[in-house]
């Protein structure tokens, strides 16, 4: 090939070698994604599908850094579409190794580990890793240099004219359709080897039609969910050992008693009078947080005892929690009773992927929150009259009136003045009007919960019960200026009660920080189970006082940990930003002061992949 000077090489824009030149970057981007099929699996279809997408993905990025390559291309400045297209191969391979390391990708989160001084060797990744970049930077840019020379016959080959490239574009849209038409039939029709690689590859975007097929296309959705998958296609090591067990003589029953958006200032004996007489017999816990700031985090943490970052998985693959698992083994009899329909969010397909459909009721009848509060506790208190006495229980009752509109029981009214207001004026001068109508809620659900309470006794049931009153998160007031949850990481956000009745168990309130993922940790073990906690969850017993170093909690794409000299807001998407650092006043501090939580990161780092494989 005869060489040629730069200044003539962009002198005058030729379209054919570019488009060349982009190819050539096409095909590597390619090889290096190909990295992610490793973590496929191995079923056949799940590999076809993750295939279509590493093509369709790819041909997708590359169309999005193409465009600004061809227009910096056209200002005929020869460095640059060179240097943006190696920053977006080197990108590409530190994303691999990312991926590797922590199983999800490239986040300002792991950019802050990386760069902080001492970050590389934590994770023991030191001067070699460094080397290696630096080495993968180099190769990137000789890369660019050498691609250019070989497009410099692109109006030579065959495959610039004609019909040949036309072919090709067909081809990858192709893919395209391949990838988005898999991925949309295997959402619809619960195909999980294929759903379970959506989050494989950086920046995909899924196509799902679930909600569109049925309702205009008739579809009926399952309305039970299928087995999980295979445990030799599993991407999960979870539990991290097979649970040993020796069950008591007198199994203990269980009882989660769950009230939405439940804040831990609510526990008072003016709002929730039912649940404070059952705290004088109980352990309750004061200073407990979620395991995230919105309902499927939060009772995601609750049932599994792990990390929020686990929920996509364990959706992907329908997997549901060993504490079920190992009661439903132990020959309980498994009941949920929610006020909400259990497939949005999917925790038909997650924590209660074990309980047969017969057990489930989600559906009350009710023109409101608070009429189906009432009817699941009907229907609850029904069962407890009717159910086989021989035969240990677990019930889940999940209450709904104090969330979203927050509606009152009728008659219950004793807070005053309350009324609604829409969130597009709401204001701290009306704002106590909401927070009143609120409170009015979780008295009318606080009531029912002394229902149950009472049931329970008269029946003998609390001398082998162990009960929990608890929120799935708590519920923001504009007292730090936001509203509602699923904002941040507040502490009106993540703080909600627990009261724990353990027969036995002499009464207390326990100031320690405590987390939802210490609840299955404590439970099982009183189920008979004899692993460590750590075989299956990342909390450890409720009554384990000794210091940690955070708490976590989760959301769709950040976590935050809570320390107590502050609080540590990390994306987990690429696109979500940076990191953001708040004071335990949850007032916003200068970015730098991420530093401070580097060990914190390594152990979040740690464990948020620790059950995958």
């Amino acid at each position: 090939m005869k060489a040629v000077g730069v200044k003539t090489m962009f002198s005058k824009p030729n379209f054919k070698r570019f488009a060349a030149f982009l190819g050539l970057n096409f095909c590597l981007s390619l090889a290096i994604c190909s990295v992610f099929l490793l973590y496929a699996g191995s079923h056949p279809l799940g590999l076809a599908y993750a295939g279509a997408a590493l093509v369709s993905n790819t041909a997708l990025l590359a169309v999005a850094v193409g465009i600004p390559a061809l227009l910096l291309y056209l200002t005929r400045l020869p460095a640059l579409p060179g240097a943006l297209l190696a920053v977006y191969q080197l990108g590409l391979v530190t994303d691999v190794a990312v991926y590797k390391i922590f199983k999800f990708h490239l986040n300002s989160m792991v950019l802050n580990l990386v760069l902080t001084p001492g970050g590389l060797e934590s994770l023991d990744q030191g001067w070699g890793t460094k080397a290696l970049f630096v080495l993968a930077a180099a190769g990137a840019g000789a890369a660019q240099w050498w691609f250019w020379r070989l497009s410099a016959g692109a109006a030579g080959w065959r495959l610039s004219t004609g019909r040949r490239p036309l072919a090709l574009a067909g081809l990858l849209l192709l893919f395209v359709a391949a990838d988005k038409g898999l991925y949309a039939w295997a959402n619809l029709y619960d195909a999980v080897l294929v759903t379970r690689n959506s989050q494989l590859f950086p920046l995909y975007q899924p196509l799902r039609v679930r909600s569109f097929a049925s309702k205009y296309l008739g579809v009926k959705l399952d309305a039970e969910v299928r087995g999980g998958i295979d445990v030799r296609y599993s991407g999960l090591d979870y539990p991290k050992a097979a649970l040993r067990s020796e069950p008591p003589a007198r199994p203990l029953n269980f009882v989660f008693i769950v009230v939405d958006s439940l804040r831990a200032d609510m526990l008072d004996p003016e709002i929730m009078p039912e649940t404070w007489a059952l705290g004088k017999k109980s352990a309750v816990f004061r200073n407990h947080y979620s395991g995230g700031n919105a309902t499927r985090f939060g009772i995601f943490s609750m049932l599994y005892g792990l990390y929020g970052n686990y929920w996509f998985p364990m959706l992907g693959e329908r997997r549901g929690p060993v504490f079920i698992d190992e009661l439903k083994r132990q020959g309980y009899d498994l009941r949920v009773y929610a006020s909400a329909k259990l497939s949005f969010p999917e925790f038909n397909k997650t924590c209660f992927a074990g309980v047969p459909r017969e057990g489930i009721y989600d559906e009350p009848a009710g023109a409101n929150g608070a009429e189906k509060d009432l009817g699941i506790s009907e229907k609850f208190l029904s069962y407890l009259r009717s159910r086989d006495a021989k035969k240990p229980y677990f019930s889940f009752i999940f209450y709904d009136a104090s969330h979203g509109n927050y509606d009152p029981q009728p008659g219950l009214e004793k807070f005053k003045p309350a009324f609604g207001v829409s969130q597009l004026a709401l204001n701290k001068d009306n704002v106590g009007g909401l927070f009143n109508r609120y409170k009015n809620s979780i008295l009318g659900d606080d009531l029912l919960v002394g229902r149950i309470i009472k049931e329970l006794e008269a029946r003998g049931g609390l001398k082998d019960t162990a009960v929990l009153v608890l929120g799935d998160h708590g519920e923001a007031f504009l007292e730090r200026g936001r509203y509602g949850h699923n904002q941040g990481y507040s502490p009106e956000e993540l703080r909600v009660p627990l009261v724990l009745y353990l027969p036995g168990r002499a009464p207390a309130e326990l100031k320690h920080p405590t987390s939802h993922l210490d609840i299955v940790p404590t439970l099982l073990p009183l189920a008979g189970v004899k692993n460590p906690a750590a075989d299956y969850a990342s909390g450890r017993s409720l009554f384990e006082a000794a210091g940690r170093p955070y708490l976590t909690a989760a959301s769709w794409d950040t976590a935050g940990l809570i320390t107590p000299d502050g609080i540590l807001e990390m994306p987990l998407e690429a696109y979500k930003g940076g990191l953001k650092v708040f004071d335990p006043e949850y007032r916003a501090l200068a970015g730098k002061e991420a530093a401070q939580f580097s060990p914190q990161i390594l152990q979040f780092q740690r464990e948020a992949r620790r059950f995958s494989k």
